[in-house]
């Protein structure tokens, strides 16, 4: 016993070094059991059943050209390079989560670049024709229920040259709850969209809760899938608003409500490692938003009995990596 005390004597900066290197290795541990805690919340989609591929026709469209699948020419050159920016796929289907995967409804690209701290946010049209890999030509919604965001992945590579970093899919039941905790949302509304709503709703800012937020993000019918898509980036755009401005109370209340209802493809650590990246910067990220395709890069068509959008993916690839993406 006297020998250890004598060792220890002797040993101060040792047993001090030990102390401090024993004390981060808890704290590290215990971060690290709080991050697993809160990210195990979210459901795993990693190796999913494929599907046989169908094509979901519409109503012939006498005014739409019709064109056969092979008079179809592709620009598949890969002529950029977006290894400087994270790209995370958020996917959300028409439909609940018990009803198994199903076709995306909705498609926004998330792209941050952390050195000039910018992002975009990108809808891409579901009907839009794209090359689905080791499957026939379809609509850029069928990938997920074919082949889950494996496929995704794939498809987004062969036909807009991006790489996809990871995936998330959140159910609409999330959706309403996400708004809600966050007290809703301003939103400027049109006559006509506030009259689709309505409980109160007006033109011009309303206050919308999640309830009636979803509303205003499905509507379909009042004009195109352009306009859906632009509904969709504003009520993401004033969440994201919302957010900036929450306490740690508030945003960690927020996460252990939205976790559940999410599923991704990554890992907790690469989840952890985007999150610690990016959240001292998150007041004071400048997020731009866009649709593709842009005007002027398609052509409305009927094709294999669907009423689709053909894109040239030649302007398309120069739209997003020339002026959508945050370089």
């Amino acid at each position: 016993m006297q020998g250890i005390k004598e060792f220890f004597k002797k040993n101060k900066k040792r047993t001090a070094l030990l102390v401090i290197l024993l004390l981060l290795l808890a704290f590290l541990f215990s971060v690290i059991g709080v991050i697993n805690f809160f990210l195990g919340k979210i459901n795993r989609e990693t190796d999913v059943e494929a599907q046989d591929e169908y094509f979901e026709t519409d109503i012939y469209n006498e005014d739409l050209e019709e064109i056969s699948p092979e008079d179809v020419e592709w620009d598949n050159q890969q002529l950029y390079d977006d290894s400087d920016l994270v790209n995370i796929l958020v996917v959300g289907q028409d439909g609940r989560e018990s009803n198994g995967r199903q076709r995306t409804d909705t498609m926004i690209l998330l792209s941050f670049n952390p050195e000039t701290n910018k992002a975009s946010m990108i809808s891409f049209l579901r009907d839009l024709y794209v090359q689905i890999p080791a499957h026939s030509d379809n609509r850029l919604n069928s990938a997920y229920v074919f082949g889950g965001f494996t496929l995704m992945k794939r498809t987004f590579k062969e036909n807009f040259g991006i790489n996809i970093d990871g995936c998330f899919r959140i159910d609409f039941n999330g959706f309403e709850d996400v708004i809600d905790i966050l007290g809703g949302v301003d939103i400027k509304l049109t006559a006509a969209e506030a009259k689709i709503i309505g409980d109160g709703a007006h033109e011009g800012i309303s206050h919308l809760d999640g309830d009636h937020a979803l509303m205003y993000a499905r509507i379909r019918k009042l004009d195109s899938d352009f306009g859906r898509t632009e509904r969709q980036r504003n009520i993401v755009n004033a969440v994201f608003k919302k957010v900036k401005n929450c306490s740690v109370r508030e945003l960690l209340d927020l996460v252990d409500t939205v976790l559940p209802y999410l599923s991704t493809d990554m890992s907790n650590i690469q989840i952890a490692s985007i999150a610690m990246k990016y959240a001292p910067k998150l007041a004071t990220l400048e997020v731009s938003t866009h649709h593709v395709p842009a005007d002027g890069t398609y052509k409305d068509a009927m094709i294999r009995g669907m009423a689709v959008l053909v894109p040239d993916l030649y302007e398309v690839k120069k739209d997003l990596f020339e002026e959508f993406l945050p370089f």
